[in-house]
């Protein structure tokens, strides 16, 4: 794994050496454009892109002066997280019956239950012309007098199932009345088809329930969705009886219910074709960590943490609001380019003003966000200066579309931040609003949530959601650079006035 590019440390120090000591909306779009440009990729976590863009923004740290905030002198504080390879729009599940073929589309007939474990550039297996089985529920419990597989061989098949168990309504059931038991989870019906040598597992609702949920929902977000050994698909009811007229899931499972005898058989001349382009690795990426000295002896002991998060969604999948538009760049300028460029225009200034910082103040640029928050949670569980010595933290998280306003929220803040909201609307000519009273933004969703939880309050900055948010149309061009390069300005003013002042935070 490549570190740091010689030819971007030279930019990066030309640039450095060039630039006012004060952001500017030329310097500020600059980090944007390049961040956000196709050659990241949309700065997916697990792949070399979000590799490039932190050895990117460690070059800047280090052209700002900045020292390694990670031990070692190295600006790195990697940590390993679960990342999803999601699959192309084109993805299908083919069945062909009696010489008819039938399509399956990814998202409306059917989706995956289960992420496989393959790591990044592995080709994804392919099943062709797999023979499918019917196996009733897909439970096996001779203790209670019942085993769908018995006398069943499934071994390099595919296998159907429906879901829960038989005579789930009925008070009287061996399988503990109207309780459902733990052989009528998916993954206990996974394990047992896995065990047996089937390949791949389709999941349908069984006929007792009117109402099929299958396709509820956004289907991304699926709670069952986990790595189950072979694949697990959940597919739509209505769309199979169509795909296989020849099975009668209403009959089969109002039999089985009432002998309590499986149903069980091949599903003869039906065959399966399927790529499982789904699965989950785990992948080492890095929270990029830089370290500016207080310049007050007195005080430099205690920090201010600035943070953004520079990690996007790749190429779309689970996270994009266009899931139409699954394999194309989702290049993440205002999410969140803009705020790692603020991030880094933050630093380059502070690095040639370090007098103005009595407290040391630490920059770090999160990955993992997009994931769920994952590289701020890491860095609380290993700070560069002890939590309990850091009095706040900043973020700045989607801060280019400003046009004339920035939202601004405190959190975990029991006293100090009213009166340091009233002061901050002489320090700009943007308008504020507190984003706590609108603007979409949720308190959990800023990587500031992360240090609140922990105790140490957090400001963050956000110029508002749009119709671009976690799609393709995310791009450069249209960030306000002006209104980020503000939002920039006003950030460091907070974050040289709490590095300077007796802490307020009634912590």
């Amino acid at each position: 794994m490549r570190r740091v590019l010689p030819l971007v440390l030279l930019w990066a120090a030309a640039l450095g050496a060039q630039a006012p000591a004060r952001p500017t909306a030329s310097t500020y779009l600059s980090h944007v454009r390049h961040l956000s440009s196709d050659e990241f990729n949309g700065r997916g976590n697990g792949t070399p892109d979000l590799e490039r863009a932190a050895d990117y923004i460690a070059a800047q740290f280090r052209a700002a002066g900045l020292a390694g905030g990670a031990g070692h002198e190295s600006y790195d504080q990697p940590f390993d997280t679960e990342v999803q390879i999601e699959p192309p729009s084109t993805a299908a599940l083919l069945l062909d019956a009696g010489g008819t073929t039938n399509t399956l589309a990814l998202g409306v007939d059917y989706y995956p239950l289960s992420a496989l474990d393959r790591p990044p550039g592995t080709p994804p297996p392919a099943f062709d012309d797999v023979p499918l089985v019917f196996a009733g529920y897909g439970i096996s419990a001779p203790g209670l007098g019942y085993d769908d597989y018995a006398g069943l061989e499934v071994r390099g098949a595919a296998v159907l199932v429906l879901t829960h168990e038989p005579q789930e309504n009925d008070e009287r059931s061996v399988f503990d009345g109207r309780n459902l038991t733990p052989s009528a989870s998916i993954s206990a019906k996974a394990r047992e088809a896995r065990e047996r040598g089937a390949r791949l597992l389709l999941v349908v609702e069984d006929p007792s329930h009117v109402d099929d949920r299958a396709m509820r929902g956004v289907w991304w977000s699926d709670p069952q969705r986990d790595a189950m050994g072979i694949p697990v698909l959940r597919v739509a009811r209505e769309r199979l009886t169509r795909a296989l007229p020849a099975l009668d899931l209403e009959a089969a499972a109002y039999e089985i219910d009432r002998t309590l005898r499986p149903a069980s058989r091949p599903l003869d001349g039906v065959a399966l074709d399927y790529v499982e382009y789904r699965a989950q690795f785990t992948a080492r990426v890095r929270n990029i960590v830089g370290v500016l000295r207080g310049a007050d002896p007195s005080l430099a002991h205690e920090a201010v943490v600035v943070g953004a998060h520079y990690d996007h969604v790749g190429t779309g999948g689970e996270f994009s609001e266009a899931p139409e538009a699954t394999g194309d760049i989702h290049n993440g300028a205002d999410d969140n380019a803009s705020g790692t460029a603020a991030l880094i225009e933050m630093a380059r200034v502070a690095g040639a003003t370090r007098e103005r910082f009595r407290r040391t103040v630490v920059f770090v640029a999160f990955a993992g966000e997009e994931l769920g928050l994952r590289g701020s949670t890491h860095y609380v569980q290993h700070p560069a200066v002890p939590l309990d010595r850091t009095v706040a933290m900043v973020n700045l998280d989607m801060v280019g579309r400003a046009r004339g306003r920035v939202l601004v929220g405190g959190f975990g803040w029991r006293e100090g931040f009213p009166a340091l909201f009233r002061r901050m609307r002489t320090w700009t000519r943007l308008r504020l609003e507190d984003f706590l009273r609108g603007g979409g933004y949720q308190a959990d969703q800023s990587d500031g949530a992360s240090f609140a939880s922990r105790g140490v309050p957090a400001i963050a900055f956000f110029t508002g959601f749009h119709a671009d948010y976690h799609r393709p149309s995310d791009d450069w061009g249209r960030i306000d650079a002006q209104g980020g390069a503000e939002v920039t300005r006003l950030a460091l003013r907070v974050v040289e006035e709490l590095a300077r002042q007796k802490a307020s935070t009634g912590r």
